[in-house]
């Protein structure tokens, strides 16, 4: 709230607001994989150290447009065609509104929600800078008594000043997800696809209740070449729906590619919906012969009575070397 305080000795009276300009839709993805401390899921994906804790600390606005549009984007999830988003996020997320201005750089979480397995959130950033046409931040999430994380992102360039950007993370609890977390957020640098690195300070913290889950407990399994997925609950919300999964390599194959993990790609029900996969990463208790996954997609359709999920296997030796990515067999799971 202290942020809103800096406007308030602000005369709005006299400051030019700045037009935004129509969206150029242009989408950028980038994913990074935590890691809980036993082992860290390898696939495709940077590993990124995470839990950077830190007391929220406000700054005065550099730009006049921001004054004059308090904050200064507002209904970010229009102007964005991302997946990471569920369908009705706008309805159910938290309002943040809160903005932090480092270096001539002003960033603003707009809106969050927190599903009992993910973290999502909206942010804009405005400045005079040259971020190119995909930037992306680098910053540590941090959530009080969670011990891991995974996560993906998105950037889009909305004009030649503004961005709007989409957090998806998923923290991990060893005791079970509490009925409200503390986020914490510490965005460090903002890097250009030229390499031109951006150095700042902007720090938030924010409190977010829990959706309210529905658990079913299930029995799927599939097996190729050593792997073995076991699906073993599915937890319905308002929100979104997440799967969680089970991956056992046995002693043969995990000798020869100690790094294999799989995916489940997609998943659709038995009236032939198709349903948009976000992968929420793992992690393994015991050097990759197990991990706990999950996966997010959206609410499920009403009549539904099963799904159908591809998972795809990696094999891999480590530091990206897959040389291997076969499909399984698809799992059904009984949803009734």
């Amino acid at each position: 709230m202290k942020d809103y305080k800096q406007f308030a000795n602000l005369n709005i009276e006299e400051i030019e607001p700045v037009e935004v300009t129509e969206l150029e839709k242009k989408r950028v993805q980038h994913h990074v994989l935590g890691k809980k401390k036993k082992h860290p899921v390898w696939r495709k994906f940077a590993i990124a150290a995470v839990i950077l804790l830190g007391a929220t600390v406000t700054t005065p606005f550099a730009f006049p447009s921001l004054a004059s549009q308090i904050p200064f984007m507002k209904n970010i999830v229009d102007y964005t065609n991302t997946h990471l988003l569920n369908s009705n996020f706008s309805d159910l997320a938290t309002v943040i509104e809160q903005v932090q201005s480092s270096e001539g750089i002003s960033i603003m979480i707009e809106n969050a929600v927190f599903d009992g397995t993910s973290v999502s959130l909206t942010y804009a950033i405005e400045t005079d800078k040259d971020l190119g046409e995909q930037p992306y931040v680098n910053g540590h999430f941090s959530v009080k008594s969670a011990s891991g994380y995974a996560g993906t992102s998105s950037i889009e360039k909305i004009n030649d000043t503004t961005y709007i950007g989409i957090e998806k993370f998923t923290p991990h609890f060893d005791k079970g997800a509490p009925e409200e977390i503390l986020v914490r957020w510490n965005p460090y640098e903002i890097r250009t696809q030229a390499e031109v690195t951006y150095k700042g300070n902007w720090q938030f913290e924010f409190k977010l209740p829990k959706l309210q889950n529905e658990v079913k407990l299930v029995h799927a399994t599939g097996q190729l070449d050593g792997v073995q997925i076991v699906v073993s609950s599915i937890e319905q919300n308002a929100l979104s729906t997440i799967i969680h999964y089970e991956q056992y390599v046995d002693e043969a194959t995990i000798k020869e590619w100690p790094h294999a993990t799989s995916d489940i790609i997609e998943v659709k029900d038995n009236l032939g919906n198709v349903y948009s996969v976000n992968g929420n990463g793992g992690f393994s208790p015991d050097e990759g012969r197990s991990f706990e996954l999950s996966i997010t997609i959206d609410r499920l359709h009403p009549d539904a009575t099963s799904l159908i999920l591809t998972p795809q296997i990696y094999y891999s030796k480590g530091s990206g070397q897959i040389t291997n990515m076969p499909i399984m067999e698809d799992i059904t799971v009984d949803i009734q």
